[in-house]
């Protein structure tokens, strides 16, 4: 009962969630605000030779030289071309705000808009409506340009525009540090090569973001640390991921949460063949797949890569919890496949929560190879081995044949229907107005052109939101008849199908309890204050005697029980909310962040609360 009470609160107060610093560094984002730049100066292209319907790349390069010290460049509303890439480097306290369209028309390799060494810098569209138009369709080829990249850019954001049709990668950012991305819509063409967001960076917020394409969503390479990924949508695309690793890889404190995936290659790709170095302390939770190919994929041995020399990338605490949906088909690729090297066994990998069912047949398998879980977890966990002893073994699978409670999960009325090809031009889109089932985004988005509901998945829901799409969204490119066929025994399966529990399905844990327990502690104190408050001032009109001398007098009379009994609850919630106080001003000095430590901090509190509540209740 009491789990339940504290499950509801906390479902109580979704508008209270803020960004989740558990792997960040510190700040990140730009250190003066637009308003601030404006103040300095505006450098408008249209000012520096920057026309409509024409290329605008000397007017940049002119506009950033003028405000590079401190201004913003603006590209105002209108449809523009460029023709030869522009690079900007060395600014400091300036901002590109992208209002108009620009369009690929030339053709070289490289980068249309490369941003380099550069502080306290912000790209953005204050409509909602800028993008980045590649036109990929027309040159995909071997050394074709990326639409944006970053290079050692610190202390930035970029954020409120679109990225369409990249000849190549749509957005890199390469030894960058504090930064912020979010409010971005990223629509490609199905073809590899066409990454949705790649960063090797530390201390990275990377958060609201679409993308549709066939290969990575939102990837995180080598080097890099302290990188928090959330509120992703993976709308057909190639899903998110980790690699390829190579020689040397370095990468720890990774987040990804909140990550619902659509029509994909994979749900989480962690990548590699051959190497050295570490990947450790990375979490991956809250994670919703429906129509997947693979779900859980940690590929060691991934044949899209040359074999490098090394005996492998060591893996190492890796959790991954709460995930839930379907995949594509179970008993062809199962929602679990770990693949480890054998010359660098996986440690520390952890699996809780992990609820999927296969769309088709009535069967799925888990496979692991040289994987260990933690020696305090019980084994069998899923195909992880247990113990202290990591040495290499081969693949064993394991075979269910039974659905898991609790694998129905949402689905979102803007799934695409299918992908967009490669061989016609891809529109613009509307930027999202949510990006993961229930979870506003961070920040408002610009300009909210449309809103998209979410559906919990019961089986008649999904039916219905599948001929929803059907009739009502308009797909860029022709849906496949197979597709439709394939939909449409989806929605008759599912019509079958038991109807999941909502909050009862997850574990629960310390940070949830104690997040309710600090809210309803504030509540009882400052209630109690405010309800005393009130009635010793009404006391004298009512006939009502609480004077300091009578509530004494009243007091010592209880018997001694009954007095330890009071002071004990009236002492609990202070001296909880007073702990548990210090615990968050902690947190705000980006201390005590970790996930091991925000568990011990909780208990520590709770454990200190108790005592000294009882310390106070006995001996005052």
């Amino acid at each position: 009962m009491l789990a339940n009470v504290f499950t509801a609160l906390l479902a109580a107060y979704p508008l209270f969630s803020t960004a989740q610093s558990t792997n960040l560094a510190g700040k990140v984002g730009p250190l003066t605000s637009i308003a601030a730049k404006k103040a300095v100066k505006t450098c408008d292209i249209t000012a520096y030779g920057g026309k409509a319907g024409s290329d605008i790349s000397a007017a940049i390069t002119s506009a950033f030289a003028a405000c590079k010290t401190g201004g913003v460049v603006v590209i105002p509303t209108g449809q523009y071309n460029l023709a030869t890439w522009v690079s900007l480097s060395g600014g400091k306290a300036w901002a590109l705000q992208l209002d108009g369209i620009i369009t690929r028309t030339g053709t070289a390799g490289g980068n249309m808009i490369f941003i380099q060494h550069t502080t306290d810098f912000e790209m953005f569209s204050s409509t909602g409506k800028g993008a980045i138009q590649g036109l990929g369709y027309q040159l995909h080829k071997s050394g074709a340009p990326r639409l944006l990249r970053f290079y050692q850019v610190t202390h930035f954001s970029a954020h409120d525009f679109a990225l369409v049709d990249a000849p190549a990668f749509h957005f890199s950012m390469d030894t960058c540090d504090s930064g912020e991305v979010y409010n971005m819509a990223i629509r490609g063409g199905y073809s590899g090569g066409l990454d949705g967001i790649d960063v090797w960076s530390t201390n990275m917020w990377i958060h609201d973001v679409m993308v549709t394409n066939k290969d990575e969503c939102v990837t995180v390479k080598s080097p890099a640390k302290n990188i928090l990924v959330e509120n992703i949508y993976c709308n057909w695309s190639g899903g998110c991921g980790m690699g390829s690793f190579g020689t040397d890889t370095n990468v720890s404190d990774i987040t990804y949460k909140n990550v619902y995936t659509v029509h994909s290659n994979n749900m989480l790709l962690i990548k590699s063949n051959g190497g050295s170095g570490t990947v450790s302390n990375a979490v991956f939770e809250n994670f919703i797949g429906h129509a997947n190919a693979y779900s859980l994929d940690i590929d060691q041995y991934w044949s899209s890569m040359d074999t490098i020399a090394g005996n492998g990338v060591q893996l190492n605490n890796i959790v991954i919890s709460n995930w839930t949906g379907t995949e594509a088909n179970g008993a062809q690729r199962g929602p679990i496949k770990i693949a480890c090297a054998d010359g660098a066994p996986c440690t520390g990998v952890d699996l809780e929560d992990f609820n999927m069912w296969t769309e088709t047949g009535s069967s799925q398998w888990y496979s692991c190879r040289s994987a260990y879980t933690s020696k305090s977890r019980p084994v069998p966990l899923y195909c992880l081995k247990g113990g202290s002893t990591h040495t290499s073994y081969a693949a064993t699978t394991t075979t269910v044949k039974t659905a898991p409670a609790g694998y129905m999960a949402p689905i979102m009325a803007a799934d695409l229907t299918t992908h967009f090809g490669t061989t016609a031009s891809i529109p613009v889109p509307a930027l999202p107005t949510i990006y993961f089932p229930g979870i506003k985004p961070y920040r408002k988005v610009a300009v909210a052109v449309q809103t998209q509901a979410f559906k919990f998945t019961t089986p008649a829901a999904v039916a219905f939101s599948n001929a929803f799409v059907a009739q009502r969204r308009h797909a860029a490119a022709t849906t496949v008849s197979a597709l439709q066929a394939h939909d449409s025994i989806l929605a008759k399966q599912r019509l079958n199908r038991p109807v999941a529990p909502h909050l009862g399905i997850y574990k629960p844990q310390i940070t949830w309890y104690g997040s309710a327990f600090n809210r309803i502690t504030g509540v009882a104190l400052s209630g109690g204050m405010y309800l005393f408050g009130i009635g010793y001032l009404v006391a004298p009109a009512l006939g009502w005697h609480l004077e300091s001398s009578v509530i004494a007098a009243s007091f010592a009379a209880w018997p001694v029980a009954l007095k330890v009994f009071t002071k004990f609850a009236v002492a609990m919630p202070f001296v909880y909310h007073s702990l548990n106080g210090f615990r968050h001003l902690a947190w705000d000095t980006a201390s005590l962040i970790e996930n091991g430590m925000v568990q011990k901090t909780g208990w520590a509190v709770v454990g200190l609360s108790v005592v000294g509540a009882l310390g106070l209740a006995v001996f005052v």
